[in-house]
């Protein structure tokens, strides 16, 4: 039984876990002027430690203890499916070379069953329950909910998107009030997709809540994905890395800038607001020409009387 490998997710290595569903097709990231330089012509987006991130509740306990009911049956679930006949065949199998020990499989299941009454199927699935119990009964002492997510706040780190270009919040927090930019790129570009599988992606949609689930199997989004309700607005997705992934550390005292590169073809356009500078528009346009020449130059008008944005290109 020490090889058995049930077939759920590790809670100890939530990027295993996929927590949504697929995202749209374009997504945005609001930026100040200032930073046409880092971003476009740098080629480089910040990303940033969960600990440090602008909301002071973004690692907050989100689950009270990683067993309960749900963790119990996915682990019951996945071990009775792997023993199968052929499974335990192959364990008689090994126990029995080792032991050097040349018996029939048939032999040594039919001793088994007059020992313990029932067939070896039978016997296994009665023990495995009160050992997973066990096992689960033991997990929240290993390390708790506080100091896994804790954790997993220092390693894990974000580069933020937003679903939506036209978001007055989002201009006004993010955009520099209408004067800075967004870059709209495209999700199904390689960049954003996982190493293991093309086909799926490494972004992951924001779940926003504010209550505290039971377990963690609850609901694996909100306890590794999620913000506080008063965030919703940004209909936030993002996409994490660890710090191996990092390219370059700009080193500011109190604060260091995480970077990666991102490719030019990722981007699809880039959108002024609608109280940027000639300057700023100009500027823009010539990094497109030079380094994103596929990509569309835009602008956002507010339409006051409907509360709508218009978008048109320039």
């Amino acid at each position: 039984m020490s090889d058995l490998k049930p077939t759920i997710p590790d809670p100890f290595k939530p990027e295993d876990f996929k927590l949504s569903e697929p995202p749209p097709a374009i997504l945005y990231k609001y930026m100040v002027a200032d930073r046409v330089a880092d971003v476009l012509e740098g080629g480089m987006v910040r990303f940033t430690h969960l600990l440090d991130t602008n909301d002071s509740f973004e690692v907050r306990k989100t689950f009270r203890r990683f067993a309960g009911p749900k963790f119990l049956d996915m682990m019951k679930a996945a071990a009775l499916a792997a023993m199968t006949p052929n499974y335990i065949d192959q364990q008689i199998q090994r126990h029995l070379a080792a032991a050097g020990i040349d018996l029939p499989t048939a032999l040594v299941r039919e001793i088994l069953k007059q020992q313990h009454g029932m067939s070896i199927e039978e016997f296994m699935r009665s023990q495995m329950g009160g050992f997973i119990d066990m096992f689960a009964s033991g997990l929240d002492s290993i390390k708790s909910p506080e100091d896994f997510l804790t954790e997993i706040g220092s390693i894990l780190m974000c580069f933020s998107l937003s679903e939506r270009y036209d978001i007055a919040a989002m201009w006004a927090h993010y955009g520099g009030n209408h004067t800075g930019v967004v870059v709209a790129f495209d999700t199904e570009h390689p960049w954003f997709k996982s190493d293991k599988d093309p086909a799926e992606s490494k972004l992951q949609r924001i779940k926003y809540l504010d209550e505290q689930n039971d377990e963690l199997f609850d609901d694996l989004q909100a306890a590794f994905s999620s913000k506080a309700t008063d965030w919703a607005y940004e209909r936030e997705w993002r996409m994490n890395c660890a710090m191996k992934q990092i390219e370059k550390t700009v080193d500011l005292g109190a604060d260091r800038i995480h970077l990666r590169s991102f490719p030019p073809e990722a981007v699809t356009s880039v959108i002024v607001g609608s109280k940027a500078s000639d300057d700023t528009v100009e500027r823009v346009r010539y990094v497109l020409k030079r380094h994103y020449p596929h990509a569309k130059l835009q602008r956002t008008t507010p339409q006051r009387m409907t509360g709508s944005f218009a978008l048109e290109d320039i």
